[in-house]
């Protein structure tokens, strides 16, 4: 063993004793026997496996299953007549000779040609309530009701009745939403177009109205209609919502106020307590100041009509439909108020006065009685026509009280 030489010590520089290094031994080489002998193992188990498996196999050894006698202790049981009989399975020897057979068989089967397969593919099935439906599907777009009002300047020519009819509303809406009680226009007016027929209205402070309470003034059947339409902007409300003063409504389907065609008419009291009537004075076809007067019975100005239109808010008269040239009778006596063309609407128009009734007949395409005349009940005044603003041939038949227009179906002997 061979020991570290520790250096000459100074003892200047270091006066601490030096660290004694042990001296390093080598391990001892242990287990190379053991090691050859798992080797030589291995190489044991491997020759046997190639032996075996080198050996040649006797198949007599494996005992044949089919053939194994049954159990000397099992009791044979001898088949009844209540007991089925099991058929034993077919041997390959007996499916060989079903084969032509079965080949018979299959030729015998019927067969059918691709043409008649496709013929009867398009042949629809019939069922017991008919055949099946063919579909042609296709996306639908609904048309959307306009909810916006559009402009429309006035040019010459143009008469609330053109306007209605290009836009498809009534002439009342259009009157009702631009603050006109009278059908009058000239050019260069700016007119709102309504988006569909009814009634505009701005809500007074004064009145504290709910939705309900406008509903009913207007004759607008369901408050719901006015909450639900967009340009309101009342969506959630309730029909008892007070409206704010200042606010503007559409009123979807609303009768506003009063709405005639009249262009005028006065009635001043003479000296004598006699009464003088004008109507349209200073227009073509007015008969100037005229004695009101007159006034028998009523009667029905056009039998044979057919009814088109009620009286309402936006209709001061009555239409009745009927063929041109039928002969259209005075419903009272008195003299003529207006005969000739009108220029608000009516067309050929002819106006009686009876005391403080009068009556007018429109749209006709001819009339028979003039200025200066007393006509009677039942008498001819005109024939149906279709002049003016009229889109087929009819009567637009109206009474007034003190110029004041009134239902004629509630006048007795008026017949509607």
């Amino acid at each position: 063993m061979t020991h570290f030489q520790e250096p000459p010590v100074d003892p200047l520089e270091d006066t601490n004793p030096s660290m004694v290094m042990r001296p390093v031994e080598e391990p001892q080489r242990q287990g190379s026997a053991f090691g050859w002998v798992i080797l030589l193992g291995a190489l044991l188990l491997t020759l046997a496996a190639v032996v075996v498996l080198l050996l040649p196999h006797d198949d007599t050894s494996v005992p044949d299953v089919a053939n194994l006698p049954t159990q000397a202790n099992e009791p044979t049981v001898a088949p009844t007549e209540d007991m089925p009989t099991v058929q034993a399975e077919p041997t390959l020897a007996q499916d060989t000779a079903d084969v032509p057979l079965l080949q018979a068989n299959m030729d015998a089967i019927p067969t059918i040609s691709a043409e008649r397969i496709n013929t009867l593919l398009q042949q629809p099935l019939e069922r017991d309530y008919g055949a099946l439906p063919k579909y042609d599907p296709f996306t639908t777009i609904p048309q959307r009701q306009r909810t916006e009002f559009l402009e429309y300047t006035v040019v010459q020519g143009d008469t609330v009745f053109d306007i209605a009819q290009r836009y498809g509303l009534a002439e009342e809406s259009i009157a009702w939403c631009n603050g006109k009680l009278t059908f009058n226009i000239r050019p260069g007016d700016v007119l709102r177009i309504p988006p569909m027929d009814g009634a505009c209205y701005k809500v007074l402070g004064t009145r504290n109205q709910s939705v309900a309470d406008v509903a009913n003034e207007y004759n607008v059947s369901d408050p719901y209609e006015i909450i639900d339409f967009p340009g309101n902007n009342l969506y959630g409300q309730s029909p008892e919502f007070v409206l704010q003063s200042g606010y503007d409504l559409f009123l979807p389907g609303g009768e506003g106020p009063l709405i005639t065609w009249n262009p005028g008419s006065t009635i001043e009291e003479n000296s004598d307590g006699s009464y003088t009537v004008s109507f349209a004075q200073g227009q073509s076809g007015s008969c100037g100041a005229v004695q009101a007067a007159g006034g028998t019975y009523w009667g029905n100005p056009l039998p044979n009509g057919t009814w088109v239109r009620g009286f309402f808010s936006g209709h001061t008269g009555i239409d009745l439909s009927a063929a041109v040239g039928t002969p259209i009778y005075a419903a009272n006596g008195g003299p003529v108020l207006f005969s000739g063309t009108s220029n608000w609407g009516y067309g050929i128009a002819v106006v009686l006065g009876h005391g403080p009734f009068s009556t007018l007949y429109g749209h006709m395409s001819q009339r028979n009685v003039n200025c200066g005349q007393v006509v009677g009940t039942g008498q001819v005044v005109g024939l149906v026509g279709s002049t003016g603003n009229s889109s087929g041939p009819h009567l637009h038949f109206e009474i007034r009280y003190n110029d004041v227009p009134q239902d004629p179906t509630l006048t007795a002997g008026v017949g509607w």
